[in-house]
């Protein structure tokens, strides 16, 4: 009985010492997304190169209003979130005005 009590201590401490060496791990994800975050930098419709905004005003994108633009600086590229009603989308140029 006491080999049962010993061995059930043992596998709760192992158990207990898994789950937080798991929550560690965690923790220091964290601050690699935000250094890739950090290559954004919000910029105004008036800043786009004049061939992403005149991409924006082509007929594939008749009807979206765009909402925020990135300028991914570290890439090179340009984020631009849009919006049509209650849809909402995403889309990526390079300098040229092409779809990544």
């Amino acid at each position: 009985m006491k080999k049962l009590f010993v061995s059930m201590v043992a596998l709760s401490l192992l158990s207990f010492t898994a789950a937080q060496a798991q929550e560690v791990s965690k923790s220091k994800a964290e601050p690699v997304a935000q250094e890739v975050q950090d290559d954004k930098v919000e910029i105004k419709a008036e800043e786009l190169p004049d061939a992403v905004q005149h991409t924006l005003k082509t007929d594939d994108f008749a009807g979206w209003t765009v909402e925020t633009i990135y300028h991914i600086k570290n890439k090179e590229e340009y984020e631009v979130k849009l919006k049509n009603g209650a849809e909402s989308k995403k889309v990526k140029f390079k300098k040229d005005g092409k779809k990544v």
